[in-house]
């Protein structure tokens, strides 16, 4: 991966507060209490991996015991991916993984269950490998995965994904975002048309629903605020951005591994994240936890520069 500037710690200092409050609340002679449970999302390539990986190294370091997961390791196995392509083969958005409803929500009730009741068992950590089926990709078995200890506390648990804190919108919502899409002059664009940012226009409104649907289900059962303490918010002010970043991982991809997508192919594979970037990112950017005017959470929203540099941190 590409150097990126974490600037970690100026960034826990807001983060370790609330996970010292939260575990000062939990009774020192319990045998078991529930982990601070912390969401990283942000754009692709905007170094979610990195940074979830970065919070966790740093958080061990100071006597804590922190563990983490990618939203990439609870895809379906391959074969359910290939049932999701083949049941809905007119919506271009399930073609690959990726969106919502390529994900295996049972896998994900199960996985955050082991963090809610002790336990005499090892936590299982599930492990997908996108190197299999020519890049297709397909879940290892359970005796590949990452274990914890049977007794081991975890105190923190890190999460990360790029559509983690996407919330789902009203049918009639999402036909009037597609509808102004439909009539917007920036879909023709020349720019537009190569790197484009408002790409709506370019699916179906039915194929918008069925993810919008799914996204629904995901924040039911495990990606919803009532589910998360504290989420970290990776944005930038220039979506174009994005396809930069995502550009500049597969060329340094391609010349450590000698494999990895054109640059025509990554295009491709960031117009795939597009809509949802269109219809979610607003509601994002005003508060993960904001609920009817109340804030049961707290969000931290780190704005990224072109190099990835913070311009911007603040708490929401």
């Amino acid at each position: 991966m590409p150097a990126i500037n974490l600037e970690i710690d100026r960034v826990l200092q807001y983060i370790l507060p609330h996970i010292t409050r939260y575990l000062s609340q939990q009774s020192a002679a319990a045998s078991f209490h529930r982990p601070f449970k912390l969401a990283v999302t942000g754009l692709q390539g905007s170094g979610k991996s990195t940074w979830s990986s970065q919070i966790v190294e740093v958080i061990n370091k100071k006597g804590l015991k922190a563990r983490t997961l990618s939203l990439d390791d609870l895809y379906l196995p391959h074969e359910g991916l290939i049932a999701v392509r083949d049941a809905n083969p007119e919506n271009k958005l399930l073609r690959t993984r990726g969106q919502p409803g390529t994900h295996d929500v049972e896998l994900a009730k199960w996985f955050f269950q082991q963090f809610e009741e002790p336990t005499a068992e090892p936590k299982l950590f599930p492990i997908f490998d996108k190197s299999k089926f020519h890049g297709e990709g397909d879940r290892l078995p359970k005796s590949e995965w990452h274990t914890s200890p049977p007794d081991e506390i975890v105190d923190v648990l890190v999460f990360e994904g790029w559509c983690v804190g996407f919330r789902p919108l009203q049918d009639d919502a999402i036909s009037a975002a597609w509808n102004e899409a439909k009539n917007s002059p920036l879909s023709h664009d020349d720019f537009s048309k190569s790197r484009p940012i408002k790409t709506l226009a370019n699916h179906g409104v039915a194929d918008l629903r069925y993810i919008n649907g799914q996204l629904g289900t995901y924040c039911d059962f495990f990606m919803g605020p009532q589910h998360w303490d504290y989420m970290v918010h990776l944005d930038t002010d220039d979506l174009r951005n994005v396809y930069a970043w995502r550009l500049e991982q597969e060329t340094f991809l391609r010349q450590t591994k000698g494999t990895g997508m054109s640059d025509n192919a990554v295009v491709e594979f960031i117009k795939g994240y597009m809509p949802a970037y269109e219809l979610y990112l607003g509601n994002l950017r005003k508060g993960f936890f904001q609920q009817n005017g109340s804030n049961n959470g707290c969000q931290l929203s780190i704005k990224l520069g072109e190099q990835r540099q913070i311009v911007d941190v603040r708490e929401i």
